[in-house]
């Protein structure tokens, strides 16, 4: 028996949702701000062109989440009856993906010019009649590709995790990769002006390395949602004790034998089956809709879950 509802955003989440629409909004701003510092401090160093090209592609994460948001919002309809709620799915997958890209090129890009051994040269500026080392006004510039990322990274992991959406959690690592970044880049410059010639370069490819290895987690966490695995922590990404949470509920019905749940996620909100062997079928009807509630008010979370009676419970969860 599938009781099909319409799922309804409780009202603290949306409270937590708005702040995180604001705080993405914000952060998308402060990056076009740091892409722009950082073009025009680039010059020739391998790290401050590795740190532009990250700043580039972190501008899609959080316009995927602005436009997942809008397009979650739309009813379930004829042609998807189950609703928009995977879309988020998508923007994270999106978000994995252009990580991993990024990483791969940073990786390939650094590791050439180290074998080459090509020198980088940083000159200088001349401001006002002051002839100024170019590395400098590249140092300042990388401090202020810093500050915002490690404020608002901290920001979204907090809001993140109170509303269940992988994609900024996944956005905070962007964050916090930002401003490892820059802190890098500051290190391989300093490097170059005190004659290593392969600090730029070596800052570059750690900075690929550490950009890779999130690419490639989120892009896991991400194709692991996209084939119904059972629900993980957004936290510690561990598998969530929810099934065997409501498999005890439902089996402390006195009208249940036993039971046997099944979750997966769609987005940022769980459906699942649960399979259940009824003790007697008398009023079955009128049990199944009362296991339907107590399944759906044990989480937020939860958007839907067949309630199935069966005769033999081992067969059916197979």
């Amino acid at each position: 028996m599938n009781i099909r509802r319409t799922y309804r955003i409780p009202e603290n989440r949306q409270v937590v949702l708005n702040k995180l629409i604001k705080l993405q909004w914000v952060n998308f701003f402060f990056r076009l701000s740091i892409v722009a510092a950082i073009y025009f401090a680039m010059g020739n160093s391998q790290a401050m062109k590795a740190a532009w090209l990250e700043d580039i592609l972190t501008l899609g994460p959080p316009l995927a989440f602005l436009i997942a948001m809008h397009i979650q919002k739309r009813p379930p309809d004829k042609s998807y009856p189950y609703g928009y709620h995977r879309v988020n799915v998508i923007a994270f997958l999106f978000t994995a993906c252009a990580l991993f890209a990024l990483g791969l090129f940073l990786l390939v890009d650094s590791t050439t010019s180290l074998l080459e051994a090509k020198p980088t040269s940083i000159g200088a500026e001349t401001f006002y009649g002051h002839t100024l080392w170019a590395g400098w006004v590249m140092i300042a510039a990388l401090v202020y590709s810093a500050i915002p990322p490690f404020i608002l990274g901290r920001m979204q992991e907090k809001l993140a995790r109170h509303a269940h959406e992988k994609t900024v959690m996944a956005d905070a690592k962007i964050s916090k990769a930002d401003w490892m970044t820059a802190v890098a880049s500051v290190i391989g410059i300093l490097g170059v002006g005190m004659g290593l010639w392969w600090a730029d370069a070596a800052a570059a490819l750690i900075i690929g390395l550490d950009v890779t290895r999130d690419g490639y987690t989120n892009i896991r966490e991400a194709v692991g949602d996209l084939m119904d695995r059972r629900p993980h922590s957004s936290e510690t990404g561990k598998p969530e004790e929810l099934p065997a949470l409501l498999e005890q509920q439902l089996m402390a019905l006195d009208w249940v034998e036993r039971a046997s749940v099944r979750l997966r996620e769609e987005g940022n909100v769980l459906s699942g089956e649960a399979f259940v062997e009824p003790a007697c079928d008398k009023d079955l009807t009128s049990n199944i809709v009362q296991a339907q509630h107590l399944v759906e008010n044990t989480d937020w979370r939860i958007s839907e879950v067949v309630i199935m009676p069966v005769t033999d419970l081992t067969r059916a969860s197979d």
